[in-house]
């Protein structure tokens, strides 16, 4: 569903955002729509909204962009100041605040959810307070609200100590309200809802994050951050462990070339590995489940041996000879 920033007409319901976090399978899930809907959505019924999308774990907050250069308050004066004027809306009043609806509808179809949120949420309040009196000023308090957590992050992604205190003193009374739903059979995790301030959906994100014990991490080989379930954890997946493990392989041929004891080794560890790949491809599961097992001990084995040949504790003879009967033994696996 398309959200239209020329209408003069108001949606019929509240317009929420909705944030779902799994700490099983370590997403987060998001609806942007109208209330009913949401809750529809997440029972597992089709309904019409205008976002609904599951990420990784931290997504939300990883993608969150400040505005450094104060775009959406700009744009907030047009508003505020398009109210002074006599016209219909539908007529000039429309012209006068164009520049806004093209601002909102870029910010819209952006995909960054809270950006989408902020967009709609802008528009609505526009249209809510259009015939209150003292309209203009209560538009500028509701989306002075609505627009704080852009001017707290600033231009850094990184969610320190510091930028979290920054969301925690800027909590009021007035934008510290959400909603919270409780788990109920057609809908079994919590979801919190908030139709005006990002900040206590925010605090309520990082409050999971600590309460699940995990921490903001940088990845070592690409730099995004990512959540990782201890400050050991470098790499932020799979794709930059392959991409680490090639880096290590390099580094470790350049550093041992020659060396006997890690040819020997590796070349063992190969073996048994080319194996696991072929059998994987055409063996039954057990099967490849016993195969791996012997590969885990023969990997663990041979890591004690290789140290006691470097301790001179056996001779680098009898370590290959016992790889070669390791050898036979994957082979035999395989049969």
């Amino acid at each position: 569903m398309k959200y239209d920033f020329t209408s003069g007409k108001r949606e019929f319901g509240r317009v929420a955002l909705t944030l779902t976090l799994d700490k099983k399978h370590l997403t987060e899930r998001i609806i942007i729509g109208r209330t009913d809907e949401a809750i529809r959505r997440l029972e597992g019924h089709k309904s019409d909204v205008y976002y609904d999308e599951i990420h990784t774990l931290g997504n939300l907050l990883f993608h969150f962009k400040g505005d450094i250069i104060g775009e959406w308050n700009q744009n907030e004066m047009i508003l505020h100041e398009s109210y002074s004027k006599l016209n219909p809306f539908e007529t000039s009043r429309l012209k006068t605040v164009k520049p806004v609806s093209d601002f909102l509808q870029q910010k819209y179809e952006s995909q960054e959810p809270l950006s989408m949120f902020t967009a709609i949420r802008t528009w609505e309040d526009y249209l809510n307070c259009y015939n209150m009196n003292h309209g203009a000023d209560l538009l500028s308090d509701k989306l002075s609200a609505l627009y704080k957590p852009n001017n707290l992050i600033g231009d850094s992604k990184a969610w320190h100590e510091e930028t979290v205190n920054n969301f925690v003193n800027a909590l009021k009374s007035n934008d510290a309200s959400v909603e919270l739903w409780y788990p109920v059979s057609k809908r079994p995790l919590e979801t919190v809802v908030t139709i005006s301030s990002f900040i206590p959906l925010i605090l309520y994100y990082i409050n999971k994050i600590n309460e699940w014990g995990l921490v903001f991490r940088s990845c070592k080989l690409c730099g995004n951050d990512f959540l990782a379930k201890s400050r050991y954890f470098e790499i932020c997946s799979d794709k930059c462990r392959k991409g680490q493990a090639t880096i290590a392989k390099r580094e470790f041929d350049k550093r041992n070339k020659g060396d006997r004891l890690e040819q020997l080794y590796e070349a063992s560890y190969f073996y048994w590995y080319n194996r696991l790949r072929k059998m994987k491809k055409t063996a039954n599961p057990g099967k490849i489940a016993t195969f791996k097992d012997a590969f885990d001990d023969f990997r663990e084995e041979a890591i004690k041996r290789k140290l006691a040949v470097k301790s001179r504790e056996i001779k680098l003879d009898e370590f290959a000879g016992w790889l070669v009967e390791k050898q036979n033994e994957a082979d035999g696996l395989m049969g």
